[in-house]
Order: structure tokens, then sequence, then C-alpha cells
């Protein structure tokens, strides 16, 4: 800010003073005026550094991908081959107990139901009658 020097008074403090004020007012026309010249480019700038972010990224993510997809896949077969393994031991264990398995109780299910069958159709059916008779009813 320029010194104020007091040669004809107030005057002369007034009209620094006003010298002053617009360059600020002046220098706040440049800051805008700069700020729509850069702007656009500035914008295209981050535009560019963003996209170049996200493909470096992409690409670290691709790798992880390809890293770790071999990884799941060895672990879901290893988790069949161990589940594979669990089922069969409790089927032999359950075996040595005697517990039936699925198949074997479908079986014999169906097998009870042709004996019910069978038996049904040699029964002879006894005759019921029409009415059943009502109950007395008590004496008061």
């Amino acid at each position: 800010m320029p010194k104020i020097v007091k040669r004809n008074g107030a005057r002369h403090g007034a009209l620094v003073l006003r010298r002053s004020a617009h360059d600020v007012w002046l220098a706040g026309l440049g800051a805008l005026s700069l700020a729509e010249e850069e702007g656009g480019r500035l914008f295209k700038a981050l535009v560019k550094k963003g996209a170049g972010v996200e493909a470096k990224g992409k690409g670290q993510l691709d790798k992880l991908v390809s890293r770790v997809k071999p990884m799941r896949e060895d672990a879901a077969e290893a988790w069949h081959r161990v589940g594979a393994n669990m089922d069969s031991s409790m089927a032999a264990v359950l075996h040595r107990l005697g517990v039936p398995t699925r198949k074997e109780i479908a079986g014999l299910t169906k097998r009870v139901e042709e004996l019910t069958h069978s038996l049904e159709r040699r029964r002879p059916r006894a005759h019921k009658p029409a009415h059943k008779p009502a109950p007395a009813a008590p004496a008061a």
C-alpha cells in the first residue's frame, strides 16, 4: 500500500486511498479473468490426471483379482474335498452303528406301503350301519 504523504492535506490522502482502492478492484478483476482463462485448462488437466489415477488403480485391482482368484478356487476345491471326505466318514460311522441310509429308509417305506395296500385289498370290508343311534338323554 502506498505511503500517504501529507502534501496538500486531506485531498492528497483521499486521492492515494482512491488509487489504492482502484488497484485492489483491478487486482480482483484480473484474478477473476485469470480464473476464467485458467479454469478450463485446470479442469481439463484435473480430468486427465484423474483418468491416469483411475487407470493405474484399475490395473492394480486387476492384478490383485488375478492373484486372488486361483486362491479362491483352490480353497473351494479343498473345502469340497474335506466335505466329501467328511460325508463318506460319517456315512461309514452311521453304517457301523446300524443307522439306515436315506435310500434304505425310502425303500422300506415303499415296501410297507405296498404291503399295506396288499392287505387292504384282501381284507373283507365290514358293513357299517347307515345311522348311529343317538345316545340316550340322561334322566333328570
